[in-house]
């Protein structure tokens, strides 16, 4: 059965007239979380998380449940974002000609074939953007009770990040998107299954490695740790000449996230 992990709320102001606050529906595959976003002041002014538990998979029976449990499901927002927080998508360069085709084929090349799924692309910059897909089936369902939400991948609001020579984690549940920055240049940004503390941090080291970012001049950067559960994370750190746990804005809803979890495990979902 589906469940809420945690609401937070302060009051929300925006009117059919006045719309002054966005909301983010971050979502993967067992998960779904709101978070809005008031873009007059620049806080976070409300949050809630939902998860199917281990027994039940798919989306259909978590959307059902949001009608009934969930707060902010038929507020008003100015925009809503769908951001999928999934592994499947590429980082790829633009074509002259825009042929969502050849896209479609690097992506499966790389993932392997997935059908009933939509294809998205989002710029990045002049030369790259991300490729990736979407289930049919989540989309209808979500954009039923959110007609004007349109789809970004959780790995366009990290490109968007400023760094120069950084190893950047994003926790959750059971993976981690790793992004690996050296001279103010993405070299590899992936997600990793979280396994045993030495295959995670086989991850990381291998990937600085890879991309040539010597880590005992860079920097490591953590959102969404918790440390009951993320003890690799501290084994780790000591390879890298600085370590950030990145802890959520005491603004907004942030004071009482922090008062909450002092962990700041819910900083990955404010990113935006």
């Amino acid at each position: 059965m589906a469940k809420k992990s945690i609401g937070i709320y302060s009051n929300l102001e925006s009117t059919s007239n006045n719309k002054v606050e966005d909301l983010y529906l971050i979502v993967d595959n067992n998960n779904i979380v709101f978070t809005v976003k008031n873009i007059q002041t620049n806080h976070f002014v409300a949050f809630e998380h939902f998860a199917n538990n281990q027994d039940n998979s798919g989306w259909h029976q978590l959307v059902a449940y949001l009608q009934n449990n969930s707060k902010l499901i038929h507020g008003v927002f100015g925009n809503v974002f769908f951001v999928w927080n999934n592994p499947r998508f590429i980082l790829t360069n633009k074509l002259q000609k825009q042929d969502t085709l050849i896209y479609l084929e690097e992506l499966n090349m790389v993932h392997g074939k997935s059908i009933d799924e939509e294809l998205y692309l989002t710029p990045i910059d002049d030369k790259l953007l991300i490729a990736f897909t979407v289930p049919d089936a989540l989309s209808t369902l979500l954009s039923r009770s959110f007609p004007t939400g349109k789809w970004h991948h959780y790995a366009e609001y990290i490109l968007a990040s400023s760094a120069q020579n950084e190893a950047q984690v994003y926790l959750f549940e059971n993976s981690f998107c790793l992004h690996v920055v050296k001279e103010g240049k993405t070299q590899l940004i992936n997600y990793f299954q979280i396994e045993g503390e030495d295959q995670n941090c086989y991850h990381i080291l291998n990937a600085c490695t890879n991309a040539n970012l010597d880590t005992n001049l860079s920097k490591l950067t953590v959102w969404g740790f918790n440390n009951l559960q993320h003890n690799f994370i501290n084994k780790i750190a000591s390879y890298f000449l600085a370590g950030e746990i990145v802890e959520t804005r005491n603004t907004g809803i942030g004071a009482s996230l922090n008062t909450s979890y002092p962990q700041n495990i819910y900083a990955n979902y404010f990113i935006f």
